[in-house]
């Protein structure tokens, strides 16, 4: 294998100055004393630090370029993220900048990958998705002095040194509870509880809270709130158990659209009609909604809105960290009619 490159930590390191120095001797020259550049630029010739790009950097003008980190493919399929991509390159292009893509890679690769983007000025920073509890991309692209913003929150959610963005989840999940609860509901479930993620674990929040509002104990045990994945046999497999349980629920909400899909397949299979039988809810408002004659109610993402302020945060960046949540909508289709029957059987 090769010498591993230097980067800009370690010109830092070898200065004895902060990394966001090292980023201003690149980027803004001017507003560092020539005393510290010059052993900036000693310690950058030292190291050999991309000596091309730091040149390329201070004739460019500023990138017309975004970059997307791409996340890894989700075998268990999320065509909400297609609709995402469309509405970021939209939104970079509405703001006179396109969308470069990069591939998800180990954390030292994707660091490198986005150093030479940015340090040689071929784009002006990043949008990060699928965002974990404590995500290291977001660490170590703020140490380097990158410019990015997340569409998502981590662990530490309003207290994070960066920027972010998403819809808000629990309010759309709430948003679903209040109506199933005006459609006569009292008996409901959420299919999809996953603490892997601070955003979808949102979603569970929400279903609990506007259970507790609503008084529905019976519908926040350990029974009714079911971890599952995002595929489609898992929703069958989960709605099975769910109706073959003791207390069957009348309501189930499930934290995607493809979830809802599988919980309306074994709905149809026992010949229960979803909507007047039980009642299913989604999350995206993707086309699965309409699942042959069964339109299946979903909280709507606004994510033209969502790309649009991710765009405004990497090209316009705030004083200060900021943080914003989107509101959504709920889109009602035939799959939560008002409750006209006693919650089904096992039998």
């Amino acid at each position: 294998m090769g010498e591993r490159k230097a980067s800009m930590a370690d010109v830092a390191d070898r200065a004895g100055v902060s990394v966001m120095t090292v980023s201003n001797v690149i980027n803004r020259p001017e507003v560092v004393a020539e005393a510290t550049r010059e052993k900036v630029l000693a310690a950058m010739r030292d190291l050999r630090y991309r000596n091309n790009l730091v040149a390329r950097s201070l004739r460019l003008a500023q990138p017309r370029q975004i970059g997307y980190v791409l996340p890894a493919p989700d075998l268990s399929g999320n065509p909400y993220m297609a609709v995402f991509l469309h509405d970021l390159a939209t939104a970079c292009q509405t703001a006179d900048r396109n969308l470069t893509l990069i591939t998800q890679q180990d954390t030292e690769s994707l660091m490198g990958a986005c150093e030479d983007l940015y340090f040689g000025q071929s784009v002006a920073g990043f949008v990060v998705s699928n965002i974990g509890s404590e995500d290291e991309r977001l660490i170590e692209l703020q140490r380097r002095g990158i410019p990015f913003a997340a569409y998502g929150r981590d662990a530490a959610a309003f207290e994070s040194p960066w920027s972010w963005a998403e819809g808000d989840a629990a309010l759309g999940v709430a948003m679903a509870v209040d109506h199933l609860v005006e459609r006569g509901h009292r008996e409901l479930a959420f299919l999809g509880a996953d603490h892997r993620s601070e955003t979808v674990m949102q979603r569970e929040i929400g279903y609990r809270d506007a259970c507790g509002r609503h008084g529905l104990a019976a519908s926040t045990t350990a029974q009714r709130i079911v971890p599952a994945r995002g595929d489609l046999a898992t929703g069958v497999r989960a709605a099975a158990a769910l109706l073959d349980s003791e207390h069957p629920p009348t309501a189930i909400v499930c934290k995607t659209d493809t979830l809802a899909a599988g919980v309306v397949i074994a709905l149809q299979s026992r010949g229960l009609a979803p909507g007047r039988d039980v009642a299913v809810t989604g999350y995206d408002d993707t086309p699965l909604t309409e699942f042959g004659t069964v339109g299946i109610t979903s909280v709507h993402q606004d994510s033209a809105a969502i790309a649009a302020a991710l765009v405004r945060l990497v090209i316009d960046p705030p004083d200060a960290p900021a943080h914003v949540l989107v509101p959504p909508s709920l889109t009602v289709r035939s799959s939560t009619g008002p409750l006209t029957a006693a919650a089904p059987t096992n039998s």
